[in-house]
């Protein structure tokens, strides 16, 4: 690279040079499609659809790894779907749609854009469900390219806001968002963390915590009682 900086590159080594560049980038395009065929491949024999020229597992596999893969998924896609419901009620909008996948710039081998999966909405709108808003997903186009999850916030939802104490002191884990946390040198678990609901900066955000959570996660719960319909249906634990 030295002697690139101390020369002007000659027509034959920037023609030789392009021309492996080129190489390269080609190899890695046919790597990205070969990782996207496998990833819908995947994705429907999970829904039943033949595969087609793979026979390496057998669709209860494949079903099998779609949903652990949506359960390890979810604790951030929860997250953001609750980032984008905020945004959305700061915007005045009574719903908003949370697309499946984000289409990619190009077309892969099969013929089909490239896609990089956004929500898990099946187990997505469950989830949500249990938060109180109302959710439909696309019966027209299930597993699309241009799936999505409507969430809407027009129903009462549940409260629990009946349980809160004013004078007391809360914690709001989010239910199965506990994930673990590893080391990157042994690769072995060192802790666990949860989602908690907390109050920032006047706004209701998730952020993660020890399992056995610290004081930046307790709430006054005074807080809670004005707080936003999927908070008060939180499951409130009263802090030590």
């Amino acid at each position: 690279m030295s002697l690139f900086s101390r020369h002007k590159l000659s027509e034959y080594e920037s023609s030789d040079y392009q021309q492996q560049l080129n190489e390269f980038k080609y190899k890695i395009t046919k790597f990205e499609d070969r990782l996207d065929k496998l990833q819908n491949d995947l994705e429907c024999k999970s829904q039943g659809e033949p595969l087609q020229d793979v026979n390496v597992i057998n669709a209860e596999e494949a079903a099998n790894r779609v949903e652990k893969a949506a359960q390890k998924a979810l604790p951030h896609e929860l997250k953001e779907a609750f980032d984008e419901i905020n945004s959305a009620v700061e915007n005045e909008q009574q719903s908003v749609r949370l697309y499946q996948y984000e289409l990619g710039a190009y077309i892969c081998a099969n013929g089909k854009p490239r896609r990089k999966r956004i929500y898990h909405i099946d187990a997505l709108s469950k989830k949500l469900k249990k938060y109180g808003y109302e959710t439909k997903l696309d019966s027209n186009d299930s597993d699309g390219s241009y799936s999505f999850l409507e969430v809407s916030w027009k129903g009462k939802g549940t409260s629990n806001v009946y349980k809160i104490d004013p004078a007391k002191k809360y914690i709001l884990p989010l239910e199965d968002t506990e994930r673990e946390i590893t080391d990157s040198v042994t690769g072995k678990t060192i802790s666990h963390e949860v989602a908690y609901a907390c109050p920032r900066d006047d706004k209701w955000k998730i952020i993660y915590d020890r399992k056995i959570c610290s004081d930046a996660v307790v709430v006054p719960g005074k807080n809670i009682i004005n707080a936003p319909n999927w908070v008060k249906s939180i499951e409130p634990i009263e802090a030590d």
